[in-house]
C-alpha cells in the first residue's frame, strides 16, 4: 500500500485475526515495518509468532498483481505447526478466509486437529462452488530396506475420516506393529505409544505431567516405569539419537499396553 500507516493497521488487524490477540503490532520504520510489543519492539518472538508473521507475508502477496487467485493454485505446507492449540481455531478461520476463492488448494499437515477442520471445511463446500471433487491423501511409509525408507501416496485411512480425534488410528496401528528388525520401522512407535497413553491417562487419571499421571494410576508399578521410561527416552522431542536397543523395546512396551 502507499500509505504506510494504513498497511501497518491492516497488517496488525490480520496478525491479531490468526493468533486470536492483538499484544503484537506492526509500525512503519523506514521502508519497512518494526513489530512492536505493547509498544516497545517485540523481542524473543516465539516460534508460533514467526509462523503466523510469515504465513501472514504469504497471504499478503497472494493479492499481488501479478497472482490472479481465482486461477491460481495454492499450495501451503503445515501452517499451524508451531502454534499452541489454543491458537489453531483462529488461524485456521483467518487462512479459510484468505484462501477461499483459490481455483484450487492443497493443505499439508501432520496435525489432527487441523486435519478435523480442514476435512469439515472441504466437505461442506456446496457443490455448486467446487470446480472439482475434494481429496483426501496421506503419505505412507512403503519400504525401510537398504537403510533406507520409501513413501507413497495413499487414500487417506478411512479411521482417520471417520473419527473425530486419532486415538483409534494409533491403536490400530501399533495393533499391526510388526518388526523387521530395523531402526526404521521401530522410529515412529515411541511416539505414537506416547499419544495414546496420554489420551488415556487424561481420562483415566490426573496429574499435570505424564509422569504424575501415570504415578497416580492404579497400575503395575515395573509396567509404569517401563512405560514412563519409553515414552520419554525415546519420543522424538526427547531424544538425542537412535538408540538400537530401539528395535527390540516397541513390542515388549506395546504387550504392557
Amino acid at each position: 500500500m502507499s500509505n504506510s500507516q494504513q498497511a501497518a493497521v491492516d497488517l496488525s488487524a490480520k496478525l491479531a485475526a490468526f493468533l486470536g490477540r492483538d499484544d503484537l503490532k506492526f509500525e512503519p520504520e523506514g521502508e519497512g515495518y518494526r513489530i512492536m510489543r505493547f509498544g516497545r519492539a517485540a523481542k524473543r518472538l516465539s516460534e508460533g509468532e514467526k509462523t503466523a508473521i510469515t504465513f501472514l507475508y504469504f497471504v499478503v502477496g497472494l493479492g499481488d498483481q501479478n497472482f490472479d487467485l481465482n486461477e491460481g493454485i495454492v499450495v501451503i505446507d503445515d501452517p499451524i505447526s508451531s502454534l499452541d492449540p489454543s491458537s489453531v481455531y483462529q488461524a485456521f478461520a483467518y487462512l479459510k478466509n484468505a484462501v477461499k476463492n483459490a481455483k484450487q488448494i492443497f493443505l499439508l499437515t501432520h496435525n489432527f486437529e487441523f486435519l478435523k477442520l480442514v476435512l469439515n471445511w472441504f466437505q461442506n463446500i456446496p457443490r455448486s462452488a467446487q470446480n472439482g471433487k475434494s481429496t483426501y491423501w496421506m503419505l505412507h511409509c512403503s519400504s525401510t530396506q537398504g537403510g533406507a525408507r520409501e513413501t507413497e501416496i495413499r487414500p487417506l485411512d478411512t479411521v482417520l475420516l471417520q473419527n473425530k480425534n486419532e486415538f483409534a488410528y494409533l491403536v490400530k496401528e501399533l495393533m499391526k506393529f510388526e518388526s523387521d528388525g530395523t531402526i526404521q520401522t521401530a522410529c515412529p512407535i515411541p511416539n505414537m505409544i506416547r499419544k495414546v497413553l496420554e489420551t488415556f491417562l487424561e481420562q483415566h487419571s490426573t496429574g499435570g505431567s505424564l509422569y504424575k499421571k501415570l504415578e497416580n494410576l492404579d497400575f503395575d508399578e515395573t509396567k509404569k516405569t517401563a512405560l514412563c521410561k519409553f515414552a520419554n527416552d525415546l519420543s522424538h522431542p526427547t531424544f538425542s539419537g537412535l538408540d538400537p536397543a530401539l528395535v527390540g523395546k516397541p513390542k515388549t512396551t506395546l504387550s504392557i499396553c
